[in-house]
C-alpha cells in the first residue's frame, strides 16, 4: 500500500508530464488509481510509477519519499530505469527520467542520479514547488 505522500508525488509527476506538448496524455501509463491501467515492467522486474513511449519519446517517471530515496532497492530501480532509457536512446528516441520528490530531497536526488545517469538521458527533478533542476550529462549547466 502506497503512502499518501507517495501518491501525491505520483500525481504531481503525472500532471507535470501531461503538460508536455509532445505527449499524448491517453498513452501515459501510471499506477495511480485516477489513471488506472498497468505500467510497463522493466527487464529486471521493476515497475516505474509512470511510463510513456510514443513517437520517439520515452519517459520514465519515479516518485520517491525521503525515506525511500537512498535505499539499495531504490538505487537498483534507478539503474534499471536508466538502462531501459539508454537502450531506447540507442534506437533514436529522446529519453527523459523525471524524478518527483519532496522539496527537502531534491538536492540528494540530484546527487544520486547524476552519478549513474547516461549521457543520452535528460534528468528532470520536480517537487511541490515545481521544477528543481534539469540536467543532461556532458552539457553545460
Amino acid at each position: 500500500m502506497e503512502s499518501r505522500t507517495h501518491h501525491s508525488l505520483v500525481t504531481m509527476l503525472y500532471e507535470y508530464i501531461s503538460d508536455f506538448s509532445e505527449v499524448e496524455q491517453s498513452l501515459i501509463e501510471s499506477d495511480i488509481y485516477e489513471v488506472g491501467g498497468s505500467v510497463t515492467r522493466m527487464a529486471e522486474g521493476f515497475v516505474p510509477d509512470l511510463y510513456y513511449n510514443h513517437n520517439k519519446l520515452t519517459i520514465i517517471g519515479e516518485a520517491k519519499t525521503e525515506e525511500d530515496l537512498e535505499r539499495s532497492h531504490s538505487i537498483e530501480q534507478y539503474k534499471s530505469y536508466i538502462k531501459h532509457l539508454k537502450n531506447s536512446a540507442k534506437k533514436g528516441n529522446k529519453c527523459i527520467l523525471v524524478m518527483s520528490v519532496p522539496w527537502g530531497a531534491s538536492i540528494t536526488t540530484y546527487r544520486i542520479i547524476k552519478r549513474i545517469l547516461d549521457k543520452d538521458i535528460k534528468l528532470i527533478i520536480i517537487n511541490e514547488l515545481g521544477v528543481f533542476r534539469t540536467y543532461e550529462k556532458n552539457s553545460i549547466e
